[in-house]
């Protein structure tokens, strides 16, 4: 949970932290008590959220974006008509995006573990008229069906991780059990983007995809987070398995563009965002 005060803090480091002032201009912010609201992103989308969430939220408050570099990445590698699963889709940012990028004729599964943030999700895709596209799905996903312990933070929202075995909650921290489901006994069809913010069980979630991965052209775009990967797997052994369906990796920087990089240099990037993919992925800005 730790990490979330330093990415918020990395967020800034091109402006504030450097003494520059940022303009900040967000009339359509609508607080509907019980500790929730609705704000405008950037895009145009209207979403709801939890203010009492200092990591994602917050930002989509003041600044109605979330790690735009990526985002613009995301938003690029699909096309209408395209499907597009996500697994850890939080409040929904990027699913909105991604509905409206899809349009009709696409479909989007978003999975979501913590309970408020599927019905925060859930609410905005009706809101935003999406919901004959959009299926958003109450389950954590891992390398096998059954039940797991969850662990979720009110303060920082989008650090809900599956529960290490001798994991205590804190005293803004919760630990639940919830039904865990693996991809690949889901029927998804033709799958463009594979999507994964899971706080470190990325390698648990593609091994429950096998049939998923065989898919020629499918594209994944994944966190990178070396120390919650170790935590729950050995990434070695992931990025083996990846190499060896014919896999290659790019990282993607901070100006939204695609880097070639080595699994081996991976193993030595404590964090990133990657774009996996057996070939190199053309983006649609």
């Amino acid at each position: 949970m730790a990490k979330w005060p330093a990415r918020i803090a990395h967020l800034l480091r091109s402006d504030i932290a450097k003494g520059v002032t940022v303009k900040v201009e967000r009339p359509h912010y609508f607080y509907l008590g019980d500790n929730l609201a609705l704000t405008k992103l950037t895009d145009g989308h209207f979403i709801y959220v939890d203010p009492k969430d200092e990591s994602v939220c917050a930002h989509l408050i003041s600044r109605g974006e979330w790690e735009p570099w990526i985002w613009k990445v995301v938003v690029g590698l699909v096309q209408p008509g395209d499907r597009v699963v996500e697994v850890g889709g939080h409040v929904g940012f990027y699913t909105l995006a991604l509905a409206q990028r899809v349009g009709p004729d696409g479909r989007i599964t978003t999975f979501e573990a913590n309970p408020r943030l599927v019905a925060l999700a859930a609410r905005s895709v009706r809101f935003n008229g999406y919901d004959s596209r959009v299926d958003v799905v109450h389950r954590a996903v891992s390398d096998k069906a059954g039940q797991l312990r969850f662990s979720t933070s009110r303060q920082f929202g989008g650090g809900g991780h599956i529960s290490l075995k001798n994991e205590k909650a804190s005293e803004d921290s919760e630990i639940f059990e919830i039904e865990s489901v693996r991809l690949d006994d889901h029927e998804f069809g033709q799958v463009a983007l594979l999507r994964i913010d899971a706080e470190g069980s990325e390698a648990l979630i593609l091994s429950g995809a096998e049939v998923l991965l065989s898919q020629p052209d499918i594209v994944i775009c994944m966190e990178w987070d070396l120390i919650q990967l170790r935590s729950r797997s050995k990434p070695e052994n992931m990025l083996q398995s990846l190499t060896e369906k014919g896999f290659l990796f790019w990282r993607i920087s901070f100006n939204s563009q695609l880097e070639p990089i080595e699994a081996s240099k991976l193993l030595a990037t404590v964090q990133c965002d990657v774009i996996v993919a057996r070939r190199m992925p053309s983006l649609n800005y």
